[in-house]
């Protein structure tokens, strides 16, 4: 393991999931949702990352799946 990779941690990776997931439901309900496909997207790299046990690419998945809620909250309706 190089310097730069951190050790798996379970219990921090559900809280971390937990506020993302919490921040998402926040966003989303300003009233607008991302497109299922994009949830999809998000949702496989989050198992990917978790399946590799690799904190730093979990923690990028996660920052991923918030800001798509935010594109898609700033999406004007209709596009």
């Amino acid at each position: 393991m190089s310097p730069s990779e951190e050790w798996w941690n379970e219990p921090e990776a559900i809280l971390l999931l937990e506020r993302t997931g919490k921040l998402v439901q926040a966003i989303e309900s300003l009233g607008k949702r991302m497109p299922q496909s994009a949830r999809k997207l998000y949702h496989a790299h989050l198992v990917a990352a978790h399946d590799a046990q690799d904190m730093a690419a979990y923690r990028i998945a996660l920052e991923e799946y918030a800001e798509g809620a935010r594109k898609a909250h700033r999406t004007p309706k209709g596009e």
